[in-house]
């Protein structure tokens, strides 16, 4: 009976190690559990984001493997690409705290011609055209990504359709030009971006004639472009002859100097078109004035001609550009008018498509990622293809819905 006790001892002894060794193990297995759910969750979120963003930021290096997907822009780059940025896309930017565009095929498309193309020709021209927020905005901002990093000088206009609206702006006559109408606040608007998207390519360009101002104010032959923007931002009554200068002095450098000159204009049959009665621009005089009686308007159709080399012009047309009794079809050849059509051709027609599908989904996605979609069934697959149907897979149609959910 004595014997038995430490026996029994030591059973009872076996049996409590074993419970404790049952009760610690499941700890370690679920803590083994919980970590490698945390490796296949952060695979999957991995994998979900690569589904509509790359890593590739370099424009140039973009190719048909990166279309639908996302590409974030350097804070320092925002700079020459911010200008003409739809409002509601810079908006939405600044909620995400990132900057993001989409690579499409058709920016793809106009890098590839400029990529292939001979400086020592006539500047070709391109057209961007599509329906109303297709993305050629977007698309001509990926194309001056592209071309800022490659060394071009950068010549944009925003948003043609500005310069011909009557909005309560100052209209002066020509200092040079009798029969021409200045806007010195939007000529000096433009040398203040022009400036700011073109830092650090300007310091070593200098004037080739002479240019007179007053009896008294002149700038020299060698003045630099510097000057010339400062005078015309501190005397805005010249300030549009300032603009005449840089750009007439772009076309006789680009071949003597080799520069790579790229002017892109958003809205252009604004310069051919005229504008209602109800909005339109007005002189002193309330007569209703026409696009090239204006002097911004006059020096930039200079630069969508032929006669000069070492460039290259990207256009747009719009529909808002158009008066509202004129925006039937979205085709160059309509929206243009015959003269704006004919001044134009022969260019390169390149259509900007809605989103395919693929586009859309990384679209929708990247607002679920960045928590800009916050309804549960906006998640779902079925809701996805819902927002594609009512938005019809249309850019600016499909952020304007996910801004509500």
């Amino acid at each position: 009976m004595a014997a038995s006790i430490p026996k029994k001892l030591g059973t009872l002894a076996s049996r409590a190690g074993l419970a404790l060794r049952k009760s610690v193990f499941p700890l370690e297995n679920g803590s083994q559990a919980c970590a490698c759910l945390s490796v296949a969750a952060k695979r999957s979120e991995n994998n979900q984001r690569s589904s509509f963003r790359t890593n590739e930021a370099d424009p140039r290096k973009h190719t048909l493997d990166h279309t639908g997907l996302y590409y974030e822009i350097p804070e320092d780059e925002m700079t020459i690409l911010k200008t003409g940025i739809p409002s509601g896309h810079l908006r939405l930017m600044k909620s995400f705290n990132e900057s993001c565009l989409m690579v499409r095929r058709p920016a793809l498309e106009l890098s590839g011609y400029l990529k292939n193309i001979n400086l020592n020709h006539p500047a070709p021209r391109f057209v961007l055209y599509g329906r109303r927020g297709s993305g050629k905005t977007i698309t001509m901002h990926h194309t001056m990504q592209c071309c800022h990093r490659n060394g071009w000088i950068i010549v944009h206009v925003p948003w043609a359709g500005k310069w011909v609206r009557g909005w309560f702006k100052e209209v002066a006559a020509s200092t040079f030009k009798p029969g021409r109408y200045d806007l010195p606040a939007d000529s000096a608007e433009w040398l203040t971006q022009f400036r700011a998207q073109n830092q650090g390519k300007l310091q070593d360009l200098k004037t080739t004639s002479e240019y007179i101002w007053t009896k008294r104010e002149k700038a020299e032959i060698g003045t630099s472009f510097e000057e010339i923007i400062n005078f015309g931002l501190t005397r805005l009554k010249f300030s549009s002859d300032c603009v005449g200068v840089i750009l007439k002095e772009l076309r006789a450098q680009a071949q003597a100097k080799g520069l790579k000159v790229l002017v892109a204009i958003d809205s252009v049959n604004a310069f051919y078109v005229q504008w209602n009665k109800l909005n339109a621009l007005k002189n002193m005089e309330k007569k209703q004035l026409q696009p090239g009686e204006i002097s911004l308007i006059h020096n930039f159709k200079k630069m969508i001609n032929t006669n000069w080399t070492h460039g290259a012009v990207v256009c747009a047309v719009s529909e808002e550009a158009n008066d509202e009794t004129k925006r039937e079809s979205y085709t160059p050849i309509y929206l243009l008018g015959q003269e704006g059509f004919e001044a134009l051709d022969p260019f390169v027609p390149i259509f900007v498509p809605e989103y395919s599908e693929k586009e859309a989904l990384s679209n929708i996605n990247y607002f679920i990622d960045r928590n800009w979609i916050q309804n549960h069934y906006g998640k779902t697959d079925d809701g996805k293809r819902e927002l594609m149907f009512v938005s019809n897979k249309n850019p600016f149609n499909l952020a304007r819905i996910c801004s509500h959910l």
